[in-house]
């Protein structure tokens, strides 16, 4: 998978996680393991992506 697909599917991940997070504190009766399993997608789309910016973080120094 090249690094622009990758960086997609990262915030992808981030912007889905974040979207379960905001639904499960908004609506009433919503179950705890939405607003767990929201986070959880949420921290691995920016770990993700932030692992992924640590290792081209000098990319612009070989340009």
């Amino acid at each position: 998978m090249n690094d622009n697909k990758k960086q997609l599917f990262n915030g992808i991940l981030v912007v889905v996680g974040a979207a379960l997070l905001a639904y499960s504190l908004t609506v009433t009766g919503v179950s705890v393991y939405v607003q767990i399993v929201g986070l959880f997608i949420l921290m691995i789309g920016a770990y993700r992506a932030s692992k992924h910016w640590a290792k081209h973080k000098n990319d612009h120094l070989d340009e």
